[in-house]
């Protein structure tokens, strides 16, 4: 059973705020913003905390918001034709989604839940669209985002289709490296055996399978609804080039 989709929370502010901005400012995708733009976007955004399998937006439905993940994690998925289920990622903090919708005034097709308690910061699309207008040198970064998801797709379904299951197993996994270092510099990916089996559009057998062969040499080390990873120079050695992170 998914649990009962919650109003959007409003939370107080300033701490807030400042909690919004340490996110951002440590953020991959947020950390070259500049200051001033930076402080706008904490001020815009709100939070709201959800809990495990909580939807973040309504399915099918735009909702005209960027979200970013402040703690915990979240789930981006689609049903399938024949009523399964497809799981892109699962995206923990400082990584963002809803850009792609808000820019372009789409319908979202995906849908969002929270894997595990979770917290995000949300910025209307309205008001983020504004501040793009009110500081052009912001469409370049945003633009710049867009692009590089792009390339992302581009490169899950090029290993989709062409890579050999140890290789595109490797590679999926960098590319869920979180957008905020680890403080023990080992990251950990918030998901499940189930989840990364559905990715890479295989049995969750044959990815368990991988994954023993990679925790017996040092590489990953598997968990509750988790998989650290151990080594990530000989991780990158065995995936190859061009492996780009949501």
């Amino acid at each position: 059973m998914h649990a009962r989709e919650a109003p959007l929370a409003v939370v107080t502010r300033p701490r807030e705020s400042a909690a919004i901005r340490r996110t951002l400012e440590q953020s991959e995708h947020f950390r070259h913003v500049a200051a001033r733009d930076v402080d706008r976007l904490a001020q815009l955004a709100r939070r709201r905390r959800l809990h495990n399998d909580e939807r973040v937006q309504s399915a099918g439905g735009y909702d005209g918001h960027l979200w970013i993940v402040l703690s915990g994690a979240v789930r981006i998925s689609t049903s399938t034709a024949k009523g399964g289920e497809h799981v892109y990622a699962v995206l923990g903090p400082g990584n963002y989604f809803g850009l792609a919708a808000v820019i372009g005034k789409g319908v979202g097709i995906l849908e969002a839940r929270a894997f595990g308690a979770t917290e995000l910061a949300w910025i209307d699309g309205a008001a983020l669209m504004q501040l793009l207008d009110d500081r052009p040198p912001l469409w370049r970064h945003f633009g710049a985002l867009l692009s590089h998801r792009l390339m992302v797709a581009l490169m899950l379904l090029r290993d989709n289709t062409a890579a050999a299951l140890p290789e595109r197993l490797v590679r999926r996994l960098l590319a869920l490296l979180p957008a905020i270092e680890a403080a023990s510099g080992e990251p950990v990916l918030p998901m499940t055996q189930a989840d990364l089996a559905r990715m890479l559009g295989t049995s969750r057998s044959r990815v368990n399978s991988e994954l023993r062969r990679l925790e017996s040499e040092g590489l990953v080390r598997s968990g509750y609804r988790g998989l650290a990873l151990l080594d990530l120079p000989r991780l990158r050695t065995l995936a190859g080039k061009d492996v780009k992170a949501f």
